[in-house]
């Protein structure tokens, strides 16, 4: 079951679900008593508004290939039957400041 911080491989939904691609997100809460947790997902394309920069440096227990971006305005709640594989953990202080920025976006979606 994934925990808070967790950098985990899912199959990702496009928005309108038309189909999937396997991704990266960041687990931001625990797993519940269903499977479900909250996450964000991560991109190697550069992303300057509502994301937050994560180096090799940020990740403890795997390897990151490139330099990434975690998107902080796509919050999404996932199951842990989707999980490919755990990929590491994320330092907590990029996963707190992720949660706090997730907050500031929904506070003032209109703010960047």
């Amino acid at each position: 079951m994934p925990e808070r911080g967790d950098l985990l491989l899912i199959p990702f939904p496009f928005t309108d679900l038309s189909a999937a691609k396997r991704r990266p997100v960041l687990a931001l809460t625990a797993a519940d008593s269903y499977g479900d947790f909250i996450a964000l997902p991560v991109t190697s394309r550069p992303q300057s508004e509502h994301a937050l920069a994560m180096t090799a440096a940020d990740v403890t227990g795997g390897t990151l290939p490139v330099a990434s971006w975690i998107r902080t305005n796509r919050i999404v709640t996932l199951n842990a039957s989707l999980i490919v594989k755990t990929v590491g953990r994320v330092a907590e202080p990029l996963v707190a400041a992720a949660v706090a920025q997730v907050c500031a976006y929904i506070a003032h979606p209109g703010a960047t």
